[in-house]
């Protein structure tokens, strides 16, 4: 960056600063209006000037600030500080909306404003720190911003149960963190990301340096075994904030792994086939925990763990490329997962922002409730369509390009290293496919109970509101124009991979595919799509539209309660890992020959949070309880307490020194 870009990258964060100022303001709604508005000034000139501009600029990205080298920001950096501003701007449009529910009820939305916007600057300072202490403090603004935003409805008791997992987590992949930058300094002597040149053969420290690393970024990014607190706390959290949450948020954890990748590469090949098992695992199970939920927001949320695990897939394509200097393996692999990050970010917060405009209207988020929507909000359940589709790897939307790089990066490997690596890579396309299948049924039930046959609840009027459709058709727009004309992003991703990832190396893997065979081909399927439905528009025209009642299978009268529920849909597939999904449903049938009423339920524990957090937390809990004289009410105890925490973290200091 040039000394006018420092300018302009200063004066975007000044702006969305000055936006807290206009909170002072005494009309909550005045205040919501005037100061989201100065924020959008803010994040538009930000991803035009600085994240944009630096993407697509040809000199060297890597350059350091005039912040007395505490920030620096190389192509990674610029790359996330595109996705996090880009993700922003509509989700920060339909805040505008979601807070009026709010304001409506004589609510103070004014704490959540100021927690997300301080969250919003806090990712951005994140992603672009070159001091490693400047990155813990932001991480912290961070961990507790979206902690105290998520607490908006703190007297519900789910709230106060998903924040509390998110606040516990947070705070452990802290301390992980702490423990991995001291390890840093201690081998670097630096607290400055710039100076961090290591190698896994010159220290035992670094493979626990690259583990602690995994736990930690891996806390916060949702792999199985450590997405945990994902699901409790995106479904309790305020709907723009589940949608950051899940777009933007979690890929800290993403470019937490990559930016401790540049740190040490090249890496071991034992570090790709690590993070390839626990990401096939995150996939599979992550979508098939999504298949048994009927809480809409509970189920994006276990598809936010899914493509976790696609992202980390082509890392771990990544990583073997690197440990065996295959330039072009480690472009795809890399490439994949930096392009999911991207789309997963566009198409979760549609289908978020969507089940949230559903559930402001219907004041539920049980699926089973719903139907019928299409009735009354075709263009929401369009939208919503399209990010289904997307999300699902269906062509021709943004989740298939990145996915169908992944799956080049996984034939590449096979290709070239030959030996016992075909078979498997092809272990791994087949659980990807898997996965692929698992996540169109998942969405085929949620689209057909959400918005197909008849209302189960009735819907005496759905608003919508101008902000809505503003920020749904933004990200539906960017699922269609990335699938259909992935270049100029496939442009922007070889550019960053090129300068950071393989650097000397000129592998043209990731731009080679033909490309424009996509663009071709998608572009003829949409034009004949368009083409028969205007043959459809004249020719009801011309004889008129037929209307008549929809079949009914033989059955007259049908009402709501025949339909197809959620549990019905998906029973057969939910009954296979049912010992893993802890699975189980309660059927209650009378016998009698004038029967009582009958009932059906059907639930899913998470096995992570049942088998193993739990039981460790209620193992702390007790032994926690037992020592009596931590239990004091005088305050000079806990004042000595801290005190002496002080005293031994001081020693440690020392020693460590």
């Amino acid at each position: 960056m040039n000394d006018q870009d420092n300018i302009l990258f200063t004066l975007t964060l000044s702006i969305q600063l000055i936006s807290l100022a206009f909170l002072f303001i005494k009309d909550q709604r005045k205040a919501l209006f005037v100061s989201n508005a100065v924020l959008l000034v803010g994040l538009m000139l930000g991803l035009i000037s600085t994240s944009a501009s630096t993407l697509f600029s040809f000199s060297d990205m890597s350059t350091e600030s005039f912040f007395y080298n505490l920030i620096r920001i190389d192509g990674l950096g610029s790359y996330f500080l595109f996705i996090i501003q880009l993700i922003a701007i509509p989700t920060t449009i339909y805040n505008v909306s979601y807070l009026q529910h709010y304001i409506d009820e004589n609510r103070s939305v004014k704490s959540f404003l100021t927690f997300y916007f301080t969250l919003l600057i806090s990712m951005q300072l994140i992603v672009i720190a070159n001091h490693s202490i400047l990155f813990l403090v932001s991480w912290e603004i961070m961990s507790i911003s979206a902690y105290l935003a998520m607490i908006l409805e703190k007297e519900k008791e789910e709230v106060q149960k998903g924040s509390f997992y998110y606040f516990a987590a947070s705070h452990v992949l802290i301390f992980v963190l702490y423990i991995m930058f001291f390890l840093l300094h201690q081998q670097t002597g630096s607290w400055f990301f710039s100076d961090y040149h290591l190698s896994f053969s010159g220290s035992a420290v670094i493979p626990i340096i690259f583990i602690f690393s995994i736990v930690g970024f891996g806390i916060k990014a949702g792999f199985i075994p450590f997405h945990f607190w994902l699901p409790q706390a995106h479904p309790v959290a305020p709907t723009v904030l589940s949608a950051f949450l899940s777009g933007v948020i979690i890929k800290a954890g993403i470019y937490g792994i990559l930016r401790i990748y540049l740190f040490i590469k090249p890496v071991p090949e034992w570090t790709g086939w690590f993070i390839l098992i626990i990401s096939i695992i995150s996939a599979i199970f992550g979508v098939w925990y999504a298949l048994v939920q009927h809480d809409i927001k509970r189920l994006l949320a276990y598809h936010s763990i899914e493509n976790i695990g696609i992202i980390g897939l082509g890392i771990g394509i990544g990583f073997i490329g690197s440990a065996n200097n295959l330039p072009a393996v480690e472009v795809l692999g890399f490439g994949g997962a930096l392009l999911h990050t991207l789309n997963h970010s566009i198409f979760k917060s549609l289908l978020f922002i969507g089940s949230g405009v559903v559930y402001q209207n219907l004041e539920t988020r049980n699926i089973e409730l719903m139907g019928g929507l299409v009735h009354r909000a075709k263009y929401i359940a369009v939208l919503f369509l399209i990010g289904s589709a997307a999300i699902s790897g269906i062509p021709p939307f943004n989740g298939f390009i990145s996915e169908f790089i992944i799956y080049s990066g996984f034939f590449k490997t096979a290709n070239v290293l030959q030996s016992y690596y075909p078979i498997l890579m092809l272990m791994f396309v087949v659980g990807l496919a898997f996965v692929g299948g698992l996540a169109v049924a998942c969405f085929t039930k949620v689209n057909s109970i959400m918005f197909l046959g008849s209302e189960r609840k009735e819907i005496k009027h759905f608003h919508t509101s101008v902000y809505d459709y503003i920020s749904l058709g933004i990200f539906a727009l960017l699922c269609i124009v990335i699938g259909f004309y992935p270049q100029p992003f496939i442009g922007i991703i070889n550019k960053v991979i090129v300068n950071d990832f393989v650097p000397g190396h000129s592998s043209t893997a990731l731009i080679n595919i033909d490309w424009i065979y996509f663009t071709f081909i998608f572009s003829i399927i949409a034009l004949g799509i368009i083409g028969l439905y205007m043959v459809k528009l004249r020719l009801e025209k011309r004889y008129g539209r037929r209307i008549s009642a929809a079949w009914g299978c033989g059955y007259e009268n049908v009402n709501p309660r025949m339909q197809y529920t959620a549990s019905s849909f998906a029973n057969e597939l939910n009954e296979i890992p049912r010992s893993v999904l802890v699975y189980h449903k309660k059927v209650k049938v009378s016998d009698n020959a004038y029967p009582l009423k009958s009932k059906f339920e059907s639930h899913s524990h998470d096995f992570v949070d049942t088998k193993i957090v739990l039981p460790s937390f209620q193992l702390l809990s007790a032994f926690v309880t037992k020592i009596k004289f931590l239990s004091q009410t005088d305050i000079r105890y806990y004042i000595g307490y801290i005190l002496i925490i002080i005293t031994i973290y001081s020693l440690i200091a020392i020693l460590w020194s």
